[in-house]
């Protein structure tokens, strides 16, 4: 290279190589926007699942926080709502963890703060629900408990806590990819 001339296109005198390559970001290619709109679709098919299975059962939740002991009438269409929105909920969580990364990796400290909050409080029906269940419904059950009923009643019980734990996981999750450098740890 002889002095004066640029030995590519993106170099001039007035703007070495170097220095362009510091503020140059890389374009998103064609492969990447469908990622990010699948990524979109599964977390709200998560965030709805977890909307209506905490819509549906907060009816039941009351009856058992004012009634303990008290077993639940079986419900039959309930119990196949539950279990639906409890396999679409894991169906979406497990294909966007093991095909679809987080296509949004950037830092930003006020989303990074919102998403880990969010993370954090979807699931504090689930804790709620469980600590209720546990500790002030079960202690009081009688005799005259169905035991079969139960049983099937505590398998969706925990599968749904299941659920919501992925749930509030994917949204801490994409709350960690607007993760900054951990400047105040």
């Amino acid at each position: 290279m002889t002095a004066g001339f640029c030995c590519s296109s993106f170099e001039t005198p007035l703007r070495p190589r170097a220095l362009f390559n510091s503020y140059h970001l890389p374009m998103k290619t064609n492969d990447e926007r469908p990622k990010a709109v699948a990524y979109l679709f599964l977390l709200a098919i998560q965030i709805s699942g977890a909307m209506l299975f905490v819509w549906q059962q907060l009816p039941e939740f009351r009856q058992i926080a004012v009634n303990p002991g008290e077993q639940l009438p079986h419900d039959t269409f309930s119990d196949v709502v539950t279990v639906g929105i409890l396999f679409v909920m894991q169906i979406s969580f497990w294909c966007r963890l093991l095909y679809i990364p987080i296509p949004f990796r950037r830092p930003n400290m006020i989303l990074n703060h919102v998403f880990l909050f969010l993370g954090r409080l979807s699931f504090i029906f689930g804790s709620a629900l469980f600590s209720i269940v546990v500790f002030r419904h079960l202690p009081e059950l009688g005799r005259e408990t169905d035991i079969l009923l139960m049983t099937g009643r505590g398998a969706i019980l925990v599968g749904c806590l299941f659920a919501l734990f992925c749930t509030s996981l994917e949204v801490e999750r994409l709350g960690q990819a607007f993760e900054g450098d951990k400047v105040g740890k």
